[in-house]
């Protein structure tokens, strides 16, 4: 081999691009994972990690890294989805349209480009808009049937929320009834949507009763640390009467899924229909005719937010018009019609007191700040991500360095920067420690790689990560099995892999700290439990790089079987619809990995379930399974939301633009561009009229299947 070759036969050309596809990935799994986290912290623990800003700076990041590479863009990245999950303890309910969440802007000119991407989409259309406060609470979904509420649940991820119905008919807000008014149909069933929040004096009130039951009870008293974290703790108790003595209140703003009605024609008209059933709406809600008056309403909230008597952290502008809010659609989570603009965030200053490292479950290095506790809009706040070394060097802090810190919204906050003019000399510059602080081994980074992380894979910090995650909400659901008991374990010597959960006893839970006899049992029937997930949880438990919960079930579906995923070759998994090539060839290594296969072996002889159910692949025998729709135009005979429905409801997917993929594009009256880009690339279309007969071939046209004028 010549000088000019570098490993396995490749050129020092080709090295070089496949070390920097391998840091991109590395970097934006990583930014992947912290936005997870963040979500999980924040919907489903309402104890948010980081601040908004920082957030919107991780997803802008991810995003620009997936526009720039799109080999890099997966199923189951956080841009793709709608945050949150659902939190155990409540029923799931599935919307009957999906929550979306909102994209942000932060400048008058990124107000303005976010205006330039709906005009390019419909050019001719003239906007209006709706402007309305960004409250700083609950999102929920209300169902009305006939009139009368029938469930009201949380966003949750999008789809799927929390049956918290019996504690919404405590907020005296939210009416039981829809009110009959000459202003608003009466639809057979309606979505309403809207904010479950706390007034601040409420709050006050709140905390103050709760310190003084705790002081006749002579118990500490465990008070709330803001508004929005008493709104989200009070609705989420299963005691409903609980609820009912916490003070919510409750505003609407959307109407989702209606039946029995014609749909509003404008968001405007939403809100008044809103009003006319009975629901409160903001007052700062305000009708805007131009986008330079959307831009004077942000600024002049901006000014009085404070004067507001409930926490809010931005503004929503809505464009106006349902039909242009229709042929706009969504990008990915996002509706294209509607965006948040974030109001600046809020600063103080605190002394840096020391930068510790932590290991996650995929080996990356992250330094975190600790501070002299200080408070900010009502929280404490004493900790906070900086992310890499690149950003402790970019910032240039010190140990001991007074730093400002930020926080916008009801969340932990990021270091700004440090106050160089207050140094005095005693502060302390900090290196990147140049081993693990964990197993001590020696770390690694690309000179290009902003990630440093610790490549032992039996590091007891990666396998900790590792065995919580297993055990975790979003894969086998082990209740009782927390971060810190599964540590006890591991420290106990009782568990190094998760088969070892499975050999648990009750004489080793019992010689633990803080157990019973009670507790422990009820630790070894979850465990048990647990054997009856599905094996996409399995598969997503097990922690393979690069799968998340979307992939673990297409490769569950898509193989059926533990054994036949094993038996796979690449070229086998890349050919499932969703898995790219660095999926496949991630999960094809570790099947290959002698040690992962002793693992399976161990999981099966615990019993775990390692076959796919018949019923849980149904999906792929769907009439319209593996094939996209996309709807354009204005259709007669059902709605946008019923016809989307009836696609899915078949296996169809709904795809969110015009591209070389796309199966079918229907089409109604006055289309939009849509239609142009389609007969451009050959895709078929057809008219309303093959769809609803396509629809009734196969029995699924809706109950109400005409639009009611």
């Amino acid at each position: 081999m010549s000088d000019a070759m570098g490993r396995e036969g490749f050129s020092a050309e080709q090295i070089a691009r496949v070390d920097e596809i391998q840091a991109l990935r590395a970097r934006i799994q990583e930014l992947r994972e912290r936005v997870r986290a963040a979500d999980y912290a924040y919907y489903v623990l309402d104890s948010p990690i980081i601040s908004d800003a920082e957030y919107d700076d991780l997803m802008r990041a991810i995003q620009a890294l997936e526009e720039a590479h799109p080999e890099l863009r997966e199923a189951e990245s956080p841009t793709q989805r709608v945050a949150g999950e659902v939190a155990a303890g409540f029923a799931k309910v599935r919307h009957l349209t999906p929550m979306l969440s909102l994209a942000n802007v932060r400048t008058p000119q990124e107000l303005i480009a976010w205006r330039d991407r709906a005009q390019s989409i419909l050019p001719e259309a003239v906007f209006r808009y709706v402007g309305e406060p960004k409250i700083d609470g609950l999102s929920m979904n209300l169902i009305y049937r006939r009139g009368a509420l029938s469930v009201g649940a949380t966003r949750g991820n999008g789809e799927v929320g929390e049956n918290v119905t019996a504690n919404i008919r405590t907020i005296r807000d939210i009416p039981h009834h829809l009110g009959v008014s000459d202003r608003a149909p009466l639809p057979t069933v309606v979505e309403v949507r809207g904010e479950v929040y706390m007034l601040r004096a409420d709050f006050e009130r709140l905390n103050n009763r709760l310190a003084e039951e705790a002081q006749a009870q002579g118990v500490t008293p465990r008070l709330f640390a803001n508004a929005r974290n008493a709104a989200a703790g009070s609705l989420r108790q299963k005691d409903p009467s609980v609820t009912a003595k916490r003070p919510l209140s409750f505003l609407a703003y959307q109407i989702g899924h209606i039946e029995g009605a014609a749909e509003p024609e404008t968001h405007w008209q939403s809100l008044e229909w809103l009003q006319a059933w009975g629901f409160p709406i903001s007052p700062l809600d305000t009708s805007l005719e131009t986008l330079d008056e959307a831009q004077a309403f942000v600024d002049q909230l901006s000014k009085t937010r404070f004067e507001v008597p409930y926490d809010i952290d931005g503004s929503v502008l809505k464009i106006n018009e349902r039909w242009q809010q229709i042929e706009l659609g969504a990008v990915a989570r996002d509706p294209r019609w509607a965006i948040a603009y974030k109001f600046a965030p809020i600063e103080e200053n605190t002394k840096l007191l020391d930068i510790v490292v932590s290991v996650g479950r995929t080996g990356a290095l992250v330094p975190n700040a600790r501070l002299a506790p200080v408070q900010i809009g009502g929280v404490t706040i004493a900790n906070a991500t900086l992310f890499n070394a690149d950003e402790v060097a970019r910032k240039d802090l010190r140990i001991g360095d007074t730093v400002v810190v930020q926080r916008h919204g009801d969340v932990i906050p990021g270091v700004v920067k440090a106050l160089v003019e207050l140094r005095d000399g005693s502060e302390r510059a900090w290196t990147f420690p140049k081993e693990c602080p964990v197993c001590h081994t020696p770390v690694v980074r690309n000179e290009e790689e902003k990630v440093t992380y610790c490549p032992n894979a039996q590091c007891p910090g990666r396998r900790l990560e590792g065995l919580q995650h297993f055990a975790s909400r979003g894969a086998m659901d082990i209740q009782g099995l927390g971060e810190m008991i599964v540590l006890r374990l591991v420290e106990a010597g009782l568990v190094r892999d998760p088969s070892d959960f499975y050999r648990l006893t009750l004489d080793d839970l019992l010689s633990l700290p803080g157990f019973q006899e009670r507790s422990a049992t009820n630790l070894l029937n979850s465990i048990e439990a647990s054997k009856q997930q599905p094996l996409s949880r399995l598969l997503f438990g097990l922690g393979i790089r690069y799968v998340g919960e979307k992939a673990a079930e297409t490769l569950a579906t898509g193989f059926g079987s533990m054994d036949a995923l094993l038996s796979a070759s690449e070229e086998q998994i890349a050919e499932l619809p969703g898995i790219g090539p660095r999926i496949a060839q991630s999960v094809f290594q570790w099947a290959q990995d002698e040690e992962n296969r002793a693992l399976v072996e161990r999981l099966r002889a615990a019993g775990l379930t390692l076959e796919t159910k018949r019923e849980e692949i149904t999906e792929g025998a769907l009439p319209l399974a593996g094939q996209t729709f996309l709807l354009t135009g204005s259709l007669e005979r059902l709605t946008r939301g019923q016809a989307e429905s009836a696609i899915e409801a078949l296996g169809g997917k709904i795809a969110s633009g015009v591209s070389k993929s796309l199966n079918h594009l229907i089409v109604g009256a006055a289309p939009g561009s849509k239609l142009a880009k389609a007969e451009k690339l050959g895709i078929p279309i057809h008219d309303e009229a093959w769809l609803v007969a396509l629809l009734d071939a196969h029995n699924a046209l809706p109950t109400e299947r005409r639009r009611v004028r």
